[in-house]
C-alpha cells in the first residue's frame, strides 16, 4: 500500500468549474487548454494549491481518443496528456505537492451492457495513461466512473503500462451507480484487482454520498477518498448553480470524519474556496481507524458474498456442467447458450449463492463460449460466479470479461497447474479452488491430502494472493468404491480448517456415484460436512432433501446465527420459484411476459411460437411485451432492477418486435415519433441512448440525432419527421442553457409541439422556466411521460 495514500490528504476542486470562469466555451475541448493556454490551467493548479490542497489534478478527464474524438482530436492524445502532466507537476513542484493524472470513463458501456468489448475499452485506456505515465505522476486517478467493467478495464491497463498508485473513484446514484454497482462490490473488486485507494466522487453533495461511503469504509482496507459536489445544482435567474460555498460545504461532509476517510477533495461547482475550508477543518484531525472484519469474499457487479467460519455456509450450484448433462452439452455444441442462462437464474431463485459454470464440451472454441455464457449469465444474475476449468485461456478470458469478483474452480498440486494459473488469479484478483490432488492422483489419507493443501497454499502466498483468497477442496471419493472415503474425506476437512485456516468448498454429490437414491447419501454427507467445518458446498439446490439438510445442518452447526436463515425460510411453507420456471411446453403470452421480466432470449422463441399459432399481434404487443416492460420500469423505480436488467428486457422487446413486422411482412403501427437528441455544446449521449431504446422497445418511433444538435437540426427533423414530441437532453451545466434557447427557437414555428427535457444536471425546476411540457429524470420516466403527451 502506498504510504503518501494513507495519510491525510486534501485533494483539489472542480477543474471544469474554473475553466469555465477562464473562459472556456461550451462546445471547446476543455482538456485541449493545455496545449493552446497552459497558463490558464497552471493559475487554476496555483489557485487550489495556495488554498491547500496536497494533490492538484490534472486536466485530463476526458483525454482518452474515444472522447477526445468528439472535437476531432483523437490523434492528439499523447501530445494533450503529456502536455496536462508537466504543466501540473511544474506548479506542484513549486509548492512541494502531488499531482494525480486524472482519467475519466469513455461514456461507452463494456460488454456485457454495451457493445465494446473488454478488449476495446483496456486499449483505450492504455493509450492515455501510457501518454500520463511517460511524465511520472505521483498517483492515476481513475475518477467518476458508474460501470464496473470499464474501471476494470482501466485499473489492469494502468497496472501494466506503470507501477504508480492508481486510486478508483466511482458516482453514484442513490447507493448504486447507473450501471447497478453497489458499493461494497466496488470496494471489493477494486482491491482485489490492486487499487492504492477506493473511493466516490460526484454524484451528489455530501449529504447524497455520506451512506455510500460508510458501505465502502466496512468492506475495503484501503486508503478511502471522498470528493462530493458542492450540493445538489439548483436553478436561480435561469442559470444553474451549485449551492454549497466553501463554509457550507465544510459543515456537511462533518459526518466524514467518523467513518475512516482520510483523503477528501470536492468535485462540481467547487472552487479553491472549499479546498481552502477541507484545509483548515483536518489541521488537527487524525482519521479514524476502521475495525475490519478478516472475511473471504466474492462480489458479482451488485452482490457480495462472505464466507467463514462466522458466516453460514455457501451454496455453489453445481447445474451448468455438461459432464453429466447430455442436453446441456448438445446445447453447447449447437450454439445455444440460454438453458445456461435460465439454469443459473433457477439455482439463485433456489438460493445458490455462487454459480459454478463449465463449459468443457469437445469440439468447441471452448474460450469464445465461456466468454459468451458468462457474459450472457452477469447481464441479469446477480449472484457471483466460479469459472470452472482448468485451461488458463478459458480463464483469462472469463475473468476478464467478468464485471466481478470470481472464483477459479481449480488449481491443483501439479506443478504445471500452479505455474499456469496462479498468475492469471492473482491478475484478476479472483478467488481459487485448491483440490488436493497431484502427479499421484487423489491421496488416500487425510495427512497426505494436508500435505498437498500445504504446498498450494504456500505457492498461493508466494504470487501474493491473499490466504482469504484461498479455498481448498480436500475432495471426495465415491463410498461405491471405497468404504472409507467419507470418514477421511470428513478427516481432511476437519484437519485443514484447523492447520491452514483457510475455506473448505467439496463437490458434496461425488459421495454417491454409482449408487441408487443418492439424495440420500448426498444429504447426510453434507450435515457431516458442515459440522466438520465446510464453508461451501457444490451442490444441486433444487434437491430439496440436500437443501433441508443444508438448512438443519447450518443451525446444529452454529453457523446460522440465532437460527434466522432457517426461521426466514421455514417460517413460510411454499419456496419461491423463479417466474421462467414454468413447464417448457405450456406456450402463451404470460410465459412470455415473465420471460422478459427476468431478461430472459428464451422470451424470443416463445414469441415465434406465438406467431407461428397465429396468437393476435395486438395480443403479444400489449399483453406481452408491453405489460413485461411496465413491470420491469416499475421494479427499475423500486431500485429492484438496475440499469443492466433495464436494457435487457427492452433489447428482448426490441428484437420481438422486429420479428413480427418481418414475420407478418407489414410494420406495426407505431404509438408515436420521437426526434430525440444532445443540445448544441453537449458530447456526452449516455443517457440520451437508454431514453431511445426504452421509446422504441415502447412501440415509439425514435429519430436519434445524436450529440452536439442544433435548435435548427431538432426543428428541420421534427418538421420532416412530423415528430410528435421532441426529446433534449444535456449533462453538462454549461450546455443547459442551450435547452432554453433551442425551445424557444422550435416554439416559433411549431408552437404546439410537445417537448421534454432531462439530462444529469436538469431538473424538473429548470425544464418548466424552459418551456418544455415534462421533465423525466430516467429513461422510464421519459417513456411514461411521452405516453402522457402523446
Amino acid at each position: 500500500m502506498n504510504k503518501i495514500l494513507e495519510g491525510l490528504l486534501v485533494f483539489d476542486g472542480a477543474m471544469g468549474t474554473m475553466l469555465q470562469q477562464e473562459g472556456l466555451k461550451p462546445g471547446h475541448c476543455p482538456e485541449l487548454m493545455n496545449v493552446d493556454y497552459p497558463d490558464k490551467v497552471i493559475k487554476i493548479h496555483e489557485k487550489y494549491l495556495k488554498a491547500g490542497a496536497d494533490v492538484i489534478t490534472t486536466n485530463t478527464f476526458g483525454g482518452s481518443s474515444v472522447k477526445l474524438k468528439e472535437y476531432s482530436l483523437e490523434d492528439r492524445v499523447y501530445e494533450i496528456n503529456t502536455k496536462a502532466v508537466e504543466i501540473a507537476k511544474k506548479i506542484a513542484c513549486k509548492y512541494n505537492k502531488y499531482v494525480a493524472a486524472s482519467v475519466g470513463p469513455t461514456g461507452k458501456f463494456v460488454e456485457p451492457i454495451g457493445n465494446n468489448s473488454f478488449d476495446e475499452i483496456y486499449e483505450i485506456f492504455k493509450e492515455q495513461i501510457k501518454a500520463l505515465s511517460s511524465k511520472n505522476p505521483d498517483f492515476i486517478l481513475l475518477e467518476t466512473f458508474n460501470d464496473l467493467g470499464e474501471i476494470r478495464a482501466a485499473l489492469l491497463a494502468a497496472k501494466d503500462v506503470c507501477d504508480i498508485p492508481v486510486i478508483c473513484s466511482l458516482t453514484y446514484e442513490g447507493d448504486r451507480t447507473l450501471t447497478g454497482v453497489s458499493p461494497e462490490s466496488a470496494a471489493i473488486v477494486l482491491e482485489s484487482l490492486g487499487a492504492s485507494a477506493v473511493g466516490v466522487n460526484c454524484s451528489g453533495g455530501p449529504e447524497e454520498l455520506i451512506e455510500v461511503t460508510k458501505k465502502i469504509c466496512k468492506n475495503t482496507s484501503l486508503p478511502v477518498i471522498v470528493q462530493p459536489n458542492a450540493g445538489l445544482p439548483v436553478v436561480k435567474d435561469g442559470s444553474i448553480y451549485y449551492p454549497l460555498d466553501g463554509k457550507d460545504f465544510i459543515k456537511k461532509i462533518e459526518p466524514y470524519f467518523e467513518i475512516g476517510v482520510n483523503i477528501f477533495g470536492s468535485c462540481c461547482g467547487s472552487t479553491p474556496d472549499h479546498t481552502k475550508f477541507i484545509k483548515e477543518r483536518i489541521k488537527d484531525f487524525k482519521p479514524v481507524k476502521r475495525e475490519l472484519e478478516e472475511v473471504s469474499t466474492l462480489a458479482s457487479r451488485e452482490e457480495i458474498v462472505k464466507t467463514g467460519k462466522n458466516y453460514l455456509p455457501k451454496i455453489i450450484g453445481e447445474r451448468i456442467n455438461p459432464t453429466a448433462n447430455k442436453k446441456l452439452a448438445q446445447k453447447i455444441k449447437d450454439g445455444d447458450f440460454l438453458i445456461a442462462q435460465e439454469e443459473a437464474q433457477i439455482q439463485v431463485e433456489n438460493r445458490a449463492h455462487v454459480i459454478d459454470v463449465n463449459v468443457g464440451v469437445d469440439g468447441i472454441d471452448e474460450v469464445d463460449v465461456m466468454k459468451n455464457i458468462v457474459n450472457l449469465i452477469q447481464k441479469n444474475v446477480n449472484a457471483p460466479l466460479s469459472i470452472d476449468s482448468t485451461d488458463k485461456d478459458v480463464l483469462e478470458e472469463a475473468l476478464k470479461n467478468y464485471h466481478g469478483k470470481a472464483i477459479v474452480n481449480s488449481v491443483n498440486g501439479e506443478e504445471k497447474s500452479l505455474e499456469s494459473i496462479l498468475p492469471i488469479v492473482k491478475r484478476y484478483g479472483a478467488g481459487v479452488i485448491g483440490l488436493t490432488l497431484d502427479e499421484n492422483g487423489i491421496p488416500n489419507s487425510a495427512k497426505e491430502r494436508l500435505e498437498i493443501a500445504k504446498k498450494i497454499v504456500d505457492r498461493c502466498i508466494a504470487y501474493n494472493i491473499l490466504k482469504k483468497d484461498i479455498y481448498i477442496d480436500p475432495l471426495c471419493i465415491s463410498v461405491s468404491t471405497d468404504n472409507n472415503a467419507a470418514i477421511e474425506t470428513l478427516k481432511s476437512i476437519k484437519i485443514i480448517k484447523e492447520e491452514l485456516d483457510v475455506n473448505i468448498v467439496l463437490g458434496v454429490s461425488n459421495i454417491s456415484f454409482g449408487l441408487p437414491s443418492r439424495s440420500k447419501l448426498n444429504s447426510s454427507f453434507l450435515s457431516m460436512a458442515i459440522l466438520n467445518g465446510l464453508d461451501l458446498a457444490i451442490l444441486n439446490p433444487l434437491d430439496e432433501n440436500i437443501m433441508n439438510s443444508y438448512q438443519a445442518a447450518s443451525v446444529l452447526s452454529n453457523r446460522d446465527e440465532n437460527a434466522i436463515n432457517y426461521i426466514n425460510l421455514n417460517s413460510k411453507k411454499s419456496i419461491s420459484k423463479t417466474e421462467i420456471d414454468e413447464p417448457s411446453d405450456i406456450i402463451s403470452v404470460d410465459q412470455l411476459k415473465k420471460c422478459i421480466v427476468n431478461g430472459s432470449y428464451k422470451a424470443i422463441d416463445i414469441a415465434k411460437k406465438l406467431l407461428d399459432n397465429k396468437v393476435d399481434k395486438s395480443e403479444i404487443i400489449d399483453e406481452g411485451l408491453i405489460k413485461a416492460l411496465n413491470i420491469v420500469g416499475q421494479k427499475f423505480e423500486n431500485k429492484e432492477y438496475f440499469l443492466p436488467q433495464l436494457m435487457l428486457s427492452a433489447e428482448i422487446v426490441e428484437k420481438i418486435f422486429d420479428i413480427i413486422k418481418n414475420t407478418l411482412r407489414f410494420d406495426i403501427k407505431t404509438k408515436g415519433t420521437v426526434v430525440i437528441g444532445t443540445v448544441k455544446g453537449d458530447v456526452h449521449d449516455i443517457g440520451k441512448n437508454m431514453v431511445s431504446v426504452m421509446l422504441r422497445s415502447h412501440g415509439y418511433k425514435v429519430v436519434d440525432l445524436g450529440k452536439n444538435v442544433s435548435a435548427d437540426k431538432f426543428l428541420k427533423t421534427a418538421k420532416e419527421e412530423n415528430a410528435d414530441v421532441i426529446s433534449l437532453s444535456a449533462l453538462m451545466t454549461t450546455t443547459m442553457p442551450e435547452i432554453t434557447t433551442t425551445i424557444d427557437c422550435i416554439r416559433k414555428e411549431l408552437p404546439d409541439i410537445k417537448i421534454i427535457a432531462g439530462g444529469a444536471v436538469v431538473t424538473e425546476e429548470f425544464a418548466k422556466k424552459s418551456g418544455a411540457n415534462g421533465y423525466s429524470e430516467d429513461a422510464v420516466g421519459a417513456v411514461r411521460l411521452v405516453d402522457s403527451l402523446i
